[in-house]
């Protein structure tokens, strides 16, 4: 048995309800906010940039980028649950598909592709088959930006282990070796810190930044090096 048709089938009211509830455009904007800290630097300026967003849930990130002004992004998801959510709140450019079926056939056809919260569901065969498909998709020049689980962060376990379908998590290394082995170049590495946005994210930060410090400290004495991402996911951008 596929494993996979059998969740993704459900994924939204299985899962991502359970953990968000029901999704309105309004909560989407109010994390416009974060997105834009998280990655609006890495964005081409040309707004007729052609993007895609491989594995775009909801149609969320899709609807951000298009209130940013792109207006040539599309998303791909496998799961119908999740873009009958994208076509009932009026996301456009949303489609049901295999992201590897999809992309196949796509030769230097994107100047950036998003991979955000889905090479954790693969394997390690799969995660290779997909990022070949992915270099090749790119136009030259074009990047790729990822978002992946953190195995550095000490609460790893639980993005690893929360979702059934996880398959794997990353450090800096593991990501950049296999990003590494198809040619990609450039590659940065971030983690993702508390947004400040008010009185309370503000407190967040300050104490994040105070653990933070703890755990360098504790890796310094460990190993002599105090470097690490220690956040729970790590974003990495990386070119063709």
């Amino acid at each position: 048995m596929n494993y996979r048709n059998k969740f993704y089938s459900k994924y939204v009211s299985t899962h991502t309800s359970n953990i968000y509830g029901d999704v309105k455009i309004e909560e989407i904007k109010s994390q416009f906010l974060t997105l834009n800290s998280y990655f609006c630097e890495f964005l081409p300026k040309n707004k007729n940039a052609q993007i895609i967003d491989l594995g775009c849930g909801n149609g969320s990130f899709v609807y951000w980028l298009q209130q940013m002004g792109y207006s040539d992004t599309e998303g791909v998801d496998v799961s119908s649950e999740q873009v009958k959510i994208a076509e009932k709140l009026g996301i456009k450019n949303v489609k049901k598909a295999d992201i590897k079926e999809f992309i196949s056939d796509k030769k230097q056809a994107y100047d950036v592709v998003f991979l955000r919260d889905v090479l954790e569901h693969f394997n390690k065969s799969e995660i290779l088959e997909i990022l070949e498909l992915v270099f090749q998709s790119l136009k030259i020049g074009g990047k790729i930006i990822i978002q992946v689980p953190n195995a550095e962060n000490f609460l790893s376990g639980r993005l690893r282990y929360g979702d059934f379908t996880h398959e794997i998590s990353f450090t800096s290394e593991s990501i950049s070796q296999v990003l590494l082995v198809f040619g990609f170049k450039n590659i940065e590495i971030y983690g993702t810190q508390p947004v400040i946005h008010g009185i309370k994210s503000f407190i967040r930060f300050i104490l994040w930044k105070i653990i933070e410090l703890s755990l360098r400290m504790y890796l310094l004495i460990e190993t002599g090096s105090k470097k690490g991402v220690f956040s729970q996911n790590l974003i990495v951008v990386a070119c063709k």
